[in-house]
Formats: structure tokens, sequence, C-alpha cells
């Protein structure tokens, strides 16, 4: 019989998950609205609830691996701090989940799970050193180095979306201003967009919306630029401008030059990918400038689930790399 694990991906909108078989395979996929704004119990219901639904007679269920948006404790039991999930702040995921589900379960953060999901099977399997940014709904971030995750003292290494890139800026979600977070996510991109349309600026996005500005997202103001509308592109060269400040300040602390760009927002890689690797170099030293390379993931939004799957499977039974 086979062997299975399951992997999911806890984000501030989305929970993702899927059912692999010991082999790597993905065998069925399923998702839910994490829904934060009905409080605890209710995303712990939901996640439950994708879980069993991923649960298989079929064979034997090895652990659950779990990618979650946020902070957690070092033992990796407790999400800490969650900016956009945080109904879930402080609660004891590891316990809860054990025994709601008898199951062994497995925490990393989300963006950590990310990068081992794409050293594992995605974009950075020929890659010794590299960082996963993740442009979501916030932007996280997870580094390889030397072949594994490297995830710091306190298991926040990698938090690239607070890094503070103007001061004084813009109000984050974490209750600091500047940070990344706030200038590059695809929160940043639609906020943006519906600020510009709303004070009037002549852009496609307004008919793309049928004139409400509220369903104005990352993805459609993607779409406008695609179609050469002036007011997207700029605002993704706007983005893109505080992200290479990003990726440059790790440049030229970690001397790595790999980077791979995931989440939502990086369907839109192509579209602002030469502006930003232009700001880069401007901002690194001349021996790295023809070095920094900046590609697509490979397992775009299924990176996550992909990561915490390998974080499950290699816990109880250490997969092949």
């Amino acid at each position: 019989m086979q062997d299975y694990v399951i992997g999911i991906d806890i984000g501030g909108t989305m929970i993702k998950g899927a059912l692999f078989g010991s082999d790597g395979a993905l065998v069925e996929k399923r998702s839910e609205e994490t829904r934060v704004d009905r409080g605890r119990d209710a995303v712990l219901q939901n996640l439950i609830a994708l879980i069993k639904s991923l649960l298989t007679a079929k064979g034997q269920m090895l652990s659950i691996g779990i990618g979650v948006a946020g902070v957690l404790d070092p033992p990796k039991e407790v999400l800490l701090q969650s900016p956009n999930i945080k109904p879930l702040e402080q609660a004891p995921l590891k316990k809860l989940l054990n025994e709601a589900l008898q199951l062994p379960v497995f925490l990393e953060n989300d963006a950590n799970a990310a990068a081992l999901g794409e050293k594992w099977a995605g974009a950075g399997r020929e890659l010794d050193n590299f960082l996963l940014i993740t442009l979501g709904t916030g932007i996280g971030g997870g580094f390889i180095l030397h072949g594994d995750l490297w995830a710091g003292e306190n298991g926040k290494a990698g938090e690239i979306g607070h890094m503070v890139v103007a001061t004084d800026g813009i109000l984050c979600a974490c209750g600091k201003r500047g940070c990344l977070e706030a200038y590059s996510s695809a929160t940043a991109i639609k906020r943006m967009a519906q600020d510009a349309v709303q004070s009037g600026a002549c852009s496609s996005l307004k008919n793309l919306s049928r004139g409400d500005f509220s369903t104005i997202d990352a993805e459609m103001v993607h779409q406008a630029a695609l179609q050469g509308d002036a007011i997207s592109i700029d605002i993704f060269k706007q983005m893109a401008r505080y992200l290479a400040i990003g990726i440059s300040n790790v440049n030229n602390l970690l001397d790595i030059h790999n980077f791979i760009i995931g989440g939502a927002a990086s369907n839109a890689l192509e579209v602002f990918r030469s502006f930003l690797l232009e700001e880069v170099a401007r901002q690194v030293y001349a021996i790295s400038q023809s070095k920094i390379k900046i590609t697509a993931s490979q397992l775009g939004n299924e990176a996550g689930i992909y990561g915490a799957a390998y974080l499950a499977l290699k816990s109880v039974k250490p997969p092949d790399r």
C-alpha cells in the first residue's frame, strides 16, 4: 500500500492543500478561504475541514506539513505573530492540530516552506544558495544556504517583507512604517491601482473593472500592463523600485546572487523584471552586477504546499533530493 503525506499552505486569503504520495507525486489538490474576518475558530475549522477532505483510506497517512504566514516560536509549535492572519496569533497550532487529526503535524513559516518546495521540486533544484521571495497578500522570504533552509536563531530569517525601505513611509500591517510589504506586495499593487483610478487617472483598469474599482487586484493590473496601460506599467515600476532595494540589501549583506520570485504577483515578473534588474545593478557592487539572477518560481502558488509536504515527508522518512 502507498504511504501519503499532506502539505498545507495557510495564507492571509486562502488555505491551500494537497495530498502527496511518499514518492513526492502530487495526488490531489484542494483549497478553502482563510476567512480571517470570522475569527480563530472559523479559521481552524476551515483548516481542519480541508485537511480531513484530503485524508485517504487507500494507504497509510504518515504526517502533515503546514506552512503558515508569520513568525513561529523556536520549537515551531505556536504562531507568535502574523500580520495577515491575526486570529491565529498565540494559537498553539501544533497541539490543536495533533489533537484534532491524531497525526504528526510539522509547522514552518510559509515562505520557508515555499523555499523548500523550490529546492525540492522547482527552480532551486540546482542552486546551493538563493532567496525565495513570495509576493502575495504580504511579502515573505525563505533562504536556502549551502543547500539547506536557513531559518535563523529564532526562526524568522528571510522576513524581507518587513525590511524598512522607506523611512517613516506607508503603514504596514505589522504596525511599522516603510516596510517592503507596504510597497511591493500584491496588496500594495492593488492599493496603488485603486488610488490611481479613484483619483481620476486615465487607465484601462476602469473598463476592466467595469467601474467597480473594489474589484481591481494585482492580476487585473498585470493584465492591463500587458495591454500597454501606462498607469499599470508605472505601478509595477514603483513596486520594483522598492523590491530592488530589498534585493540589493540582501546581496550586499550575504553575497548571494540568485533570487526566485513566487507568490501571486510573480505572474507579472516579465512586466517588471528588466526594470528590477536595472535598479538592482545600480545599487550593488560592480562585482555582483552581472551575477544577479532573478527568476520566476517554477511551482508558482503551489511552492508552499510542495515545501510543506517535503517537510512532512523528511520528518518521518528522508525523501530523495
